[in-house]
């Protein structure tokens, strides 16, 4: 009866056909034929359909991935007033990815949403407050959608958006209970800030798993630990060994820990006792000196000085030098470069027990286009890593998906990946994504993004 309905243009019959195909409820399941009735039923305006179509055609599935027709059946289902339309459409133009960024109009639909009482909505405008986007000018507005409507003329003759953000707020202080939740939103449901602050300081099962992230690192875990050693929560502060961590944090993009980094090498006496450190040969200090050189955060010793720090620490084992001795000869950062010299730095480390350098090994595989002989090992480490908080596993299968590398080449899978990494503050998924979308970008005025 409902196919029967559909047929004769029913597109309430034709939507509710292509959930049962979605979800295998009266049907086999099947994405191609449950794309086919939601894009019928599409066809005929129904906000719901032209909602899920674009889901379907963000997600690529059982059609091919385009974001670009996933915007445009967004926008239309905003247009007939479905408060998801409206929230979603109020996220492309957070990202700067398929239209370009503008908080002012991203502000306008994400309020529509908020009024529609879209939950999601009314906490993305908390955050879009906090970037003065939130008052929007109603003439702004309307010479934005008269410029549109003139574009949309001429051109007749994991869905899992995130709002992408990667400046840390100068004005709003980066407190315990925001890098806790950094580290655990993922896998633990809390309910307020004072459940998270008593979490901090009494949790030790979770410090040992917080511990065994930064070993695979994870650039929050690095920050976290740095927080704990620079405050002293759980463990003896000491800042050295923060700023460690941070530093750490800061070579897997965390611009928390940048910032927070920043402030902990202001405070009175960091350098002397950090000198004297050096002086007494502590591996840790020797690693941090050299990692603030190459970050540029300080430029008291020459770069050579610090390749003789970094290279010292690593003759003792030390594994955060380890690692950054690797980066360096692989990116000819202060150190000549020399990708052999790198990966058996980091063969060594891995060798010690760094889950970090097992998967700098694994991209360095894809990056250099080597040939892979343990192709399903490798994808598991950074399936493994990825659960485990891995940044850089994260985006090893965002290159693994887009290239085609050990599985099937699937861009939306890709920009999945992609996509998580870039909302943890990767700046190098996101201009991942940017080169994915241009290569597919349109000839289009409404879809020109500019840097």
């Amino acid at each position: 009866m409902l196919i029967r309905k559909a047929n004769t243009g029913d597109a309430q019959a034709a939507h509710e056909i292509g959930v049962r195909y979605l979800v295998g409820h009266g049907f086999d399941a099947d994405t191609v034929q449950s794309y086919y009735w939601i894009e019928k039923a599409a066809e005929k305006k129904l906000p719901v359909a032209l909602y899920n179509l674009g889901i379907f055609q963000n997600n690529g599935w059982g059609t091919e991935w385009n974001p670009y027709k996933a915007f445009d059946n967004f926008y239309a289902a905003s247009e007939e007033g479905f408060p998801l339309g409206n929230y979603v459409t109020g996220l492309f133009f957070t990202e700067n990815l398929v239209v370009p960024r503008d908080l002012s109009i991203a502000s306008y639909f994400i309020k529509k949403a908020a009024d529609q009482n879209v939950e999601q909505a009314k906490e993305l405008l908390k955050e879009l407050k906090k970037r003065n986007a939130v008052e929007v000018d109603s003439v702004y507005v309307s010479s934005f959608f008269k410029r549109r409507d003139e574009a949309v003329s001429k051109k007749k003759n994991s869905f899992a958006l995130s709002f992408l953000d990667f400046t840390a707020d100068s004005a709003t202080a980066i407190d315990d209970s925001t890098l806790l939740f950094d580290v655990v939103h993922e896998k633990e449901n809390f309910s307020d800030e004072r459940t998270l602050s008593s979490t901090l300081k009494n949790d030790s099962t979770l410090i040992n798993k917080i511990l065994e992230e930064a070993n695979w690192g994870s650039p929050e875990a690095l920050t976290l630990l740095g927080r704990y050693y620079e405050k002293g929560v759980q463990v003896k502060k000491h800042e050295i060994t923060a700023a460690s961590y941070y530093s750490r944090a800061v070579r897997v993009e965390s611009f928390k820990a940048a910032r927070l980094l920043f402030d902990l090498i202001k405070s009175p006496n960091f350098f002397t006792h950090l000198k004297k450190e050096v002086e007494k040969g502590t591996a840790e200090a020797q690693f941090v000196w050299s990692s603030l050189i190459a970050q540029q955060f300080d430029n008291q010793i020459t770069g050579n000085d610090a390749l003789k720090f970094l290279q010292e620490a690593a003759r003792k084992n030390h594994l955060p030098s380890l690692i950054e001795l690797g980066n360096w000869s692989v990116g000819g950062i202060i150190a000549n470069k020399n990708i052999e010299t790198g990966r058996e730095l980091w063969q060594h480390a891995a060798q010690l027990g760094n889950k970090e350098a097992e998967i700098r090994l694994g991209l360095l595989q894809l990056l250099n286009d080597d040939e892979i002989q343990n192709k399903n090992e490798l994808y598991q480490t950074f399936l493994i890593g990825e659960g485990e908080g891995s940044i850089l596993a994260q985006t090893a299968l965002g290159i693994c998906f887009e290239k085609g590398i050990i599985v099937k080449k699937d861009l939306a899978k890709a920009v999945t990946y992609y996509r998580k990494s870039a909302f943890r503050g990767s700046q190098n998924a996101f201009s991942a994504l940017k080169r994915i979308y241009d290569n597919l970008r349109p000839n289009d005025s409404r879809f020109i993004v500019t840097e």
